[in-house]
């Protein structure tokens, strides 16, 4: 639990829902169902906690009532109508500002669900005051991808970190390279980061089958993302799995994932 806002330092913070209203009112699914969540660091599991809960309902106090209603509402009013179209599958046409929006939305709910596990937080304090400060993630050290999931989970999410130096230096306290994932209905948001200069998020070699879309950084032209390609949940798995052991095997540094 934040004593002050993840974003701007303003106090007090209140309690932000991690899914947005409208999809909670949407979904009307009242009876409860079982989560899980996994949280890693450097390959060495920190948080493995299962529980029942009505979906999308989960709350978190990591934020002040300023940032969540204003710019944060603004984020998830611009997602919304491209979000409606691919948690159903239904694939969308986007452009660079779709890919912008998306994206922002995307990096907003990293940073927020980043929170249900402060003691070991993955995205670091420089990239959310980045998106505090220009609406939109990092420029540079962050890449978003899209995915279409066969939705085995009501709600999935996930997140892996390395504590990843400058060559001869001590490993830093906290995660440099950073993964998560999110899963809603039937989209799969990957987002990954880094405070290093290298690896190139561009530079990494994802399998075609995949049939991921990367929308940030967000290139001009329009992007079909006809989502009619699903992985499976184990493919999502080793989806997350692969990107973890490719950033690995770059920085060379941390055990491959289990």
């Amino acid at each position: 639990m934040a004593d002050a806002c993840i974003f701007c330092g303003g106090v007090p913070v209140s309690r932000e829902h991690l899914w947005p209203d409208w999809l909670r009112r949407e979904a009307e699914i009242h009876e409860p169902f079982e989560f899980r969540i996994e949280q890693e660091t450097d390959g060495v599991e920190t948080r493995d906690v299962t529980f029942t809960a009505v979906p999308f309902a989960q709350t978190v106090r990591a934020v002040c009532a300023r940032c969540n209603g204003g710019w944060m509402s603004i984020v998830e009013g611009n997602a919304r109508p491209i979000l409606h179209e691919l948690i159903y599958g239904r694939g969308a046409s986007l452009d660079p500002a779709k890919k912008r929006k998306l994206a922002t939305w995307a990096f907003l709910k990293a940073c927020v669900f980043d929170e249900t596990h402060p003691q070991a937080p993955v995205v670091p304090a420089a990239h959310r005051e980045r998106l505090h400060l220009y609406k939109k993630p990092p420029a540079t050290g962050v890449a978003v991808w899209l995915g279409t999931y066969e939705a085995q989970e009501v709600g999935h999410y996930a997140h892996q970190g390395l504590r990843v130096g400058p060559p001869g230096q001590r490993a830093p306290t906290g995660a440099t390279i950073y993964i998560v994932t999110i899963t809603v209905g039937m989209l799969i948001v990957q987002v990954a980061g880094s405070l290093l200069e290298f690896p190139s998020f561009d530079d990494l070699p994802l399998p075609a089958e995949l049939h991921v879309e990367k929308i940030w950084p967000a290139s001009e032209g329009i992007v079909v993302f006809a989502q009619d390609h699903v992985m499976s949940h184990e493919t999502l798995i080793g989806f997350t799995t692969m990107l973890y052991n490719v950033m690995r095997k770059l920085t060379g540094r941390g055990p491959p994932a289990r």
